[in-house]
């Protein structure tokens, strides 16, 4: 009986693998030389950049952007996580990156450390993917 159901688990084996459909090649130049006028512009075009990889190339990459940075961000900045952080969030958006000093209820050390870190803000217009839902406090990433 063993070797009946291993003589039929191989034929259904060796049956599927014959009839399976063709598996894809890889293109070859010769291919490209045979190739329709309609794959060739396909094959040329190039995936457009979405909104966020665009703004990484600008200052937004190099510099914390106080209007789409989460509370994680601020990591890397002594003495702004986790509570400047907080404050600088609920008060975004900023026109200037000078108006994180007119928070309300800061404390002169406080002022003291977002006068020491203001070269290494940015602002930028806020973009919904970076600041929607509540990724700005919690973007899970937990180290």
């Amino acid at each position: 009986m063993k070797q009946l159901v291993g003589l039929l688990v191989a034929l259904a084996v060796l049956f599927g693998w014959v009839s399976s459909p063709a598996v894809a090649q890889p293109i070859s130049g010769a291919d490209l030389l045979n190739a329709p006028l309609e794959a060739m512009v396909w094959l040329a075009e190039t995936s457009p950049k979405n909104a966020v990889d665009a703004k990484l190339e600008t200052e937004y990459g190099n510099k914390l952007d106080l209007n789409n940075a989460n509370v994680q961000s601020f990591r890397k900045f002594p003495g702004l996580y986790p509570t400047l952080a907080r404050k600088i969030l609920l008060n975004a958006p900023y026109d200037d990156v000078e108006d994180v000093l007119d928070l309300p209820g800061l404390s002169e050390q406080q002022l003291n450390i977002l006068r020491t870190n203001l070269d290494n803000f940015t602002v930028t217009v806020t973009d919904p993917a970076l600041v929607e839902g509540a990724d700005r406090f919690n973007n899970g990433v937990y180290k």
